[in-house]
C-alpha cells in the first residue's frame, strides 16, 4: 500500500482527487486541527497521525495526535526517544479505539549495523509498536541491503532508507512485506529526502507486473 504524506493543506484536494488508500499527515507541518483535516479529507481514506517534535509543545504535541485517532486515524506514529508517559499515554487512547500504533527510528545520517538495527527493531516491539517503522539515511548500497534484511525479522513494519541511494527501499518494501511505504504528491512536495512521487510509485508498479 501506497501512503502518501501530507505536509500543507493544498495538497488535501489533490490527494482527494487521486484518491489513495492511505494518507500521513503531518500534523507538525500541516498546523490545522485533526477536526479540521478529518472535515477536508475524502472519508474513505485512511489516515495515518503523525507530529513531530520541535514545532509545537509536548502537550500539544499529545492533544493533536489523541484528537487525531478520536477523529478517526488509523495509524497514530510516535518516535522510539518518546518518554514513558508520552507513550502511555498515546498508546492507552490507540488501543481504547483499535487504532495501529507505529513506533518509529530515525536516523537522518546513517544506516547502524545489522545488529543495531535488530535492536531497535526489538525496542520497538518492546514499547508496544503494533507497527516498527526504521527510517535512515542511506549512504551506500550496503546500507540498503541491510535495512531490506529487516524483512526477514517477525513482526509488522516500515523500513525505508532516505536519500537518493535510498529511494531502491521505498518500492521494494512493499514487495517485501511492508505495512505500507511513503510518497509525495510531487517533486517538489517532499516531506523527507529520496521519497517517491505517488506517480512514480504507480508507474514503477505497473512496469513491474508487467514485466
Amino acid at each position: 500500500m501506497i501512503c502518501i504524506s501530507i505536509g500543507n493543506e493544498s495538497m488535501i484536494r489533490e490527494v482527494n482527487a487521486l484518491k489513495p488508500s492511505l494518507v500521513e499527515i503531518r500534523y507538525d507541518l500541516l498546523r490545522r486541527e485533526p477536526a479540521m483535516v478529518a472535515g477536508e479529507l475524502d472519508s474513505a481514506i485512511l489516515q495515518v497521525a503523525t507530529c513531530r517534535p520541535g514545532i509545537y509543545p509536548e502537550e500539544e504535541r499529545m492533544q493533536i495526535l489523541k484528537d487525531a485517532v478520536v477523529n478517526g486515524a488509523l495509524y497514530v506514529d510516535i518516535e522510539i526517544e518518546s518518554s514513558a508517559d508520552y507513550l502511555a499515554e498515546i498508546g492507552s487512547i490507540a488501543k481504547e479505539k483499535k487504532v495501529h500504533l507505529i513506533i518509529s527510528y530515525h536516523n537522518y545520517k546513517e544506516t547502524p549495523s545489522s545488529e543495531e538495527l535488530k535492536e531497535i527493531l526489538a525496542t520497538c516491539y518492546e514499547k508496544g509498536a503494533d507497527v516498527a517503522k526504521i527510517a535512515c539515511q542511506v549512504n551506500d548500497r550496503d546500507d540498503n541491503a541491510r535495512l531490506l534484511s529487516l524483512y526477514s525479522e517477525q513482526g509488522r513494519k516500515v523500513v525505508i532508507g532516505m536519500g537518493q541511494i535510498g529511494r531502491v527501499t521505498r518500492y521494494a518494501a512493499i514487495d517485501l512485506g511492508a505495512e505500507f511505504s511513503f510518497a509525495s504528491i510531487a517533486d517538489d512536495a517532499s516531506t523527507a529526502p529520496g521519497q517517491l512521487t505517488y506517480q512514480q510509485f504507480q508507474s514503477i508498479q505497473k512496469t513491474l507486473r508487467n514485466a
